[in-house]
């Protein structure tokens, strides 16, 4: 949906009309926006979006199907509902979600992406939005191009003869506009989404206000800052090297009781006389 109509325009409309009466700046400037957009996508694609082991079932957690617990956010020291996840065996981490297309839980869950193949979460959001803002220019600049192709066509004749003439661009300038369209939206939706420190499961789901949101730190630039600036860890289950699955399982799991460690400090200190 990408490639092909890139193709078409760079050939039968950059080619045969821009490249020579505009430079070519305009042949440039359209195959850097087509390679940042496939190339993002297929970052996006490839990126593993944060899986968490699964650990092995111990008794006596059978029945914990539905149960919940808090736990506080340490970005904001508010606090927020975790979920037990029974396939997984273990309370999951805040914003995390099992996603019920790829069957594993997934860090920061956003939602799962039929266009890119995968589940968009912590380690793959700041790839997909940089390929959906590249996909908005793309489509916004090969709009502009074909309708000064179009109009170029036109001049000195009739207009029914230079719509003849520009077939390509006609063609390739309405895909652009449905995928403006499509494209714009999802842009502007996650831009709010990330001006508010939001996922899309969460806005969804929970619909939280600017005050009742957990993560929200109170300042867009900081919630920007934790989406775009943040440091983006290893993945917790190594698919690239023969490791042990159980060895992740292991790591994960000392994890988890460090995190709850230190969340009962931090209980036993709220609870200290002062």
């Amino acid at each position: 949906m990408i490639v092909a109509p890139s193709i078409v325009f760079d050939v039968l409309v950059v080619k045969r009309t821009l490249l020579s009466k505009m430079g070519a700046w305009t042949m440039v400037v359209s195959v850097l926006l087509q390679v940042w957009s496939v190339g993002w996508l297929m970052k996006t694609a490839l990126t593993d979006p944060g899986i968490l082991p699964r650990l092995e079932r111990q008794s006596g957690t059978s029945g914990m199907r539905g149960k919940t617990r808090t736990e506080t956010v340490k970005t904001t020291g508010k606090e927020t509902v975790v979920k037990w996840n029974d396939t997984c065996g273990y309370f999951q981490p805040p914003r995390a979600h099992h996603c019920s297309v790829c069957n594993d839980c997934i860090e920061r869950f956003d939602h799962h992406c039929p266009w890119t193949g995968t589940t968009i979460g912590r380690r793959n959001y700041r790839a997909f939005l940089m390929f959906t803002f590249g996909t908005f220019g793309l489509c916004a600049w090969t709009m502009i191009a074909c309708a000064y192709g179009v109009s170029y066509e036109s001049r000195g004749g009739s207009v029914g003869k230079g719509l003849g003439r520009s077939g390509p661009a006609i063609v390739v300038f309405l895909i652009a506009t449905m995928g403006l369209l499509f494209v714009g939206t999802l842009s502007g939706f996650h831009a709010y989404l990330v001006a508010t420190n939001q996922t899309t499961y969460e806005s969804f789901k929970d619909a939280h206000g600017w005050r009742s949101n957990p993560f929200n730190t109170g300042s867009i630039l900081k919630n920007c800052l934790e989406v775009w600036c943040a440091k983006v860890q290893p993945p917790r289950v190594r698919f690239d090297v023969p490791v042990n699955e159980d060895q992740s399982a292991k790591r994960f799991r000392e994890e988890l009781e460090a995190n709850a460690a230190e969340r009962g400090e931090l209980q036993d200190a709220a609870n200290r006389p002062q």
